[in-house]
């Protein structure tokens, strides 16, 4: 996989991504994942702030963007050590096991809503749905539309700071990235408000906001409000796409592989009974744990890791400046038929046996900066999978036309538009005819 590296001179025009002139380099393989995941201080998280974004003594109009990047996915070295082991109680077993309930009642809201023979777009459900289970999660019932507000506004700028757009960095009124300084401003804002009003509560709701605010490190020190706000919107806005990705796409396979679904709609309904899982259920479930491990693997919601080379090396044979900006893709490695046979096929059963390490599986990432947040995830799709599948059957439009879009994220473009049926186990036949990109990534029905 590394002879098959592909590098690039980045664009010589003024990035507020990339350094100027940076050397893009794009991996896979099992073994530089080791090398560049266990290797924190040498593959750093990429340079979103210092030299690329606002510094301490920035004008006020770019202040409020400095405070946004400073979230867990933007800090390297002993603060993100420090930081991490701040946070790790937020998402210690029993309180993720708590947010079972909130997620149970948010999926069944979700669920009086749809009717037999309704057209409903998947991508949008599972967005509307997850955003609703990270307001409630991450800020409490007392937060209300505001978190959702929020949400909304933290779409809209990660959607503006990852399109091309962004190559025009001048605050002008016509550009993308004068609305993207704008939608700063009213992320921080509402932030601060949050913040302060959770803080002036004084009360632990159950909630992750308030276990961030309550968290000391070894000398007793707290989150500053910066700290917080930077976490507070990396934990949202990672929270709720990359599930949301997930749901969807593992709801697409097990639409075109309708007798994998009937095995699992027998499982569930063995096991469940109609009901929502409780935690302890979810473990005695090994068809669903399969499907999902599948779904992540076939395409995973964040397909490549990036990393930013701090010092000069050599990585596997190649001399690397400096600078270098690494791309690790993870659904390379995920497709590579040394790991997984037939890998482009949706096949649950492989994992009756399979075992890969977590260097040559890895949708959460590994070393230390794995996905503080994986068991949380984990949770949340096989509870709304499990909920969704004993109530419904559904079925992708005929012909419906289903491409991908890659940012951060995988997601589907422009959505997976299906028709919901009662679930009356006539998981027979699937909808044939998909068409787009997305057979490129996975073999499915004709």
């Amino acid at each position: 996989p590394l002879a098959a590296l592909v590098c690039a001179e980045a664009s010589q025009k003024k990035s507020r991504l990339l350094p100027r002139g940076a050397l893009i380099v794009f991996g896979t393989g099992s073994e530089l994942n080791r090398e560049v995941l266990t290797q924190h201080d040498r593959y750093k998280t990429h340079a979103l702030s210092g030299q690329f974004f606002p510094g301490k003594d920035a004008p006020p109009r770019m202040r409020p963007l400095r405070r946004m990047l400073t979230g867990l996915f933007h800090v390297n070295g002993d603060e993100h050590r420090r930081h991490r082991h701040l946070l790790m109680p937020s998402f210690h077993k029993s309180r993720i096991d708590a947010y079972r309930d909130d997620m149970v009642r948010l999926t069944n809201e979700m669920l009086a809503e749809w009717q037999p023979g309704q057209l409903r777009d998947l991508s949008e459900e599972m967005t509307r749905l997850t955003l609703r289970v990270a307001t409630k999660t991450l800020f409490g019932d007392d937060v209300g539309d505001a978190g959702m507000q929020v949400a909304s506004w933290l779409q809209d700028w990660l959607a503006v700071m990852f399109s091309p757009s962004m190559y025009l960095s001048w605050d002008l009124p016509f550009l993308p990235y004068r609305r993207w300084l704008d939608r700063t401003h009213q992320i921080d804002q509402a932030m601060v408000e949050i913040v302060s009003r959770k803080r002036a509560s004084g009360r632990d709701g159950g909630d992750m906001l308030s276990m961030l605010l309550a968290s000391r490190d070894e000398n007793g020190v707290p989150l500053t409000d910066d700290e917080l706000i930077g976490h507070v919107g990396v934990i949202f806005a990672a929270g709720h796409e990359t599930s949301a990705n997930a749901l969807s796409w593992i709801l697409f396979l097990l639409a075109q592989h309708p007798q994998i679904t009937c095995d699992l709609i027998d499982e569930l309904t063995a096991e469940l009974r109609g009901e929502a899982p409780t935690t302890e259920q979810l473990a005695r479930l090994p068809l669903l744990d399969k499907v999902v491990k599948e779904g992540l693997r076939i395409l995973p919601p964040v397909p490549l890791h990036p990393r930013f080379i701090s010092e000069s090396t050599e990585l596997q044979g190649y001399e690397l400046p400096a600078g270098t900006v690494i791309f690790l893709s993870i659904f390379h490695l995920h497709h590579d038929p040394a790991l997984f046979a037939e890998p482009r096929r949706f096949l649950p059963s492989r994992w009756a046996k399979l075992k890969p390490s977590v260097y040559e599986y890895n949708p959460f990432g590994a070393g230390p900066r794995m996905c503080i947040g994986a068991a949380f995830a984990t949770m949340e799709l096989k509870i709304v999978l499990s909920m969704i599948l004993q109530r419904f059957r559904i079925a992708p439009v005929e012909g419906h036309k289903l491409d991908y879009r890659v940012a951060i994220t995988m997601a589907p473009r422009p959505g997976i538009t299906a028709r919901l049926h009662a679930a009356d186990g006539r998981w027979d036949k699937s909808a044939g005819g998909v068409r787009g990109s997305i057979r490129e990534l996975v073999a499915l029905p004709l």
